[in-house]
Order: structure tokens, then C-alpha cells, then sequence
């Protein structure tokens, strides 16, 4: 019997943790940075996080995606200093600041 448990120990447990470890989802990305923040579009990062607030744009004069964009990061900064991510949903007028622990 304890040959078995010696046995088991040895051969089966590093099996078990090598199938744990280093292994990436299909669905694992590196976010970037922009201008200090991480961007998170349509995704949440994984790691733990603080909810800081929600900017939402209140009044669009231009639709272009680049100029909604760049709105968002510089209107979030701006009002979440302490920030350092945001989560941007799928319509981009709105972002969550969060702070990445």
C-alpha cells in the first residue's frame, strides 16, 4: 500500500500540475497601453481589478470611431486620475475606469 501512494506521488501528481500550468485559453490577449491606460474593449481583464466609476460621453458631434476613442481615454483620465484600465462596451460612449491591483 505504500509502495502505491509512493508511487502515485512521484509518477501522477507533476502530470496533474503540468496540464494547469502554462496553459493559455484561446481567448488570452495582451491588451495595450494608451497614453497609461489599459484598453479593454468588449473584454474584462483578468487579474484582479477595482471599479472606480462609469464616463459616459454625453454628447457625440462626430461618429468616427478614432475621435469616440480617443474622447474616452482622455475624458477618463481626466476624471479618474487614479486609474490605470478601462473597460470601453461595444457602442464606445461609455467606459468603466478601474484600477488593476
Amino acid at each position: 500500500m505504500k509502495n502505491l501512494i509512493f508511487y502515485l506521488l512521484v509518477f501522477v501528481s507533476p502530470f496533474g500540475f503540468a496540464q494547469n500550468t502554462g496553459e493559455i485559453k484561446k481567448s488570452t490577449a495582451e491588451v495595450e497601453q494608451v497614453e497609461g491606460m489599459f484598453v479593454f474593449y468588449r473584454s474584462k481583464p483578468l487579474t484582479e481589478y477595482q471599479y472606480l466609476g462609469t464616463y459616459k460621453i454625453t454628447l457625440i458631434w462626430d461618429d468616427k470611431p478614432r475621435l469616440l476613442f480617443d474622447k474616452l481615454v482622455r475624458k477618463t483620465k481626466e476624471k479618474f486620475p487614479t486609474a490605470n484600465g478601462m473597460i470601453i462596451d461595444n457602442n464606445m460612449v461609455k467606459c468603466d475606469a478601474i484600477l488593476l491591483k
